[in-house]
């Protein structure tokens, strides 16, 4: 196997449904292609995520073959001497001081607020504004909802732009109230948006593979996704692949093999 040649996926929509378990098909295949390069992991979830929606994968693949790299690649796991360790890690609320971290939380629970009062048809199920270390979550739908109140909330996203409005125009607010743009907003999955500080994004997860080639597969690469950033770079490299969902992960996986063999 290459050890500088590495190819990074995202998770949710990518190699799991939505906050759903990976197939044991992912692992097989994934397995496969641990035989020509190393595979990463880089979600915008924290690591408790990645081992409820991967461990059908676990047991497909020699973990040593795997990075974990949850949070934008902000966190970094190793497989070492059987079990997952953190070898890399860095904190937002440092990188951006306690005052602008303090607004920038008081301007979500404001806008979460906002949110379930203009519509009493919202669901209210909990966990709405998730702290990860080295990024916030926010699922206005709340991240105990049911597959049900998932769905209700998806279709009411569609169809109203709802995320897409909140982030643009809380990213505004804050660049004036800070001064200048420290915090970047992405769609985060179906459901959620993501924060971080600038620079944080999932190009972040390049900086531990600085001498490897690197190649990327994700579904949320438009330019308001949180796949947008690393899939535009990697893509003028000919190395990004967006896929519809996990299906089709498997078989951009199959191409991405067949041109590793060349």
């Amino acid at each position: 196997m290459s050890h500088k040649t590495i190819i990074l996926f995202d998770m949710d929509g990518t190699l799991t449904p939505a906050r759903l378990p990976a197939d044991a098909s992912m692992g097989k295949i994934l397995n496969k292609l641990t035989k020509y390069a190393k595979v990463g992991i880089v979600t915008g979830s924290d690591f408790d995520y990645l081992m409820q929606q991967c461990a059908p994968i676990w047991e497909e693949v020699d973990l040593s073959d795997i990075v974990l790299m949850p949070c934008n690649g902000t966190k970094l796991y190793n497989w070492i001497n059987s079990e997952w360790k953190l070898c890399d890690s860095v904190n937002m609320k440092e990188e951006l001081g306690e005052s602008h971290f303090n607004l920038l939380m008081k301007v979500l629970i404001g806008a979460q607020f906002t949110h379930i009062s203009t519509d009493p048809d919202h669901d209210l199920t909990g966990h709405f504004i998730s702290y990860r270390g080295s990024m916030i979550n926010w699922c206005p739908v709340g991240r105990n909802a049911s597959q049900k109140e998932r769905e209700k909330f998806i279709s009411y996203d569609k169809k109203t732009d709802m995320r897409f409005k909140l982030m643009t125009g809380i990213q505004a607010m804050l660049n004036k109230a800070m001064g200048e743009e420290k915090v970047m907003f992405a769609l985060g999955g179906n459901t959620s948006i993501d924060i971080y500080p600038v620079g944080w994004d999932k190009t972040y997860a390049l900086k531990h593979f600085p001498e490897w080639d690197c190649w990327f597969v994700g579904d949320r690469c438009e330019p308001s996704g949180n796949d947008f950033s690393i899939y535009e770079k990697l893509s003028k490299e000919k190395r990004a692949y967006k896929t519809s969902g996990p299906e089709d992960t498997i078989s951009k996986i199959e191409t991405i093999i067949s041109k590793l063999k060349l």
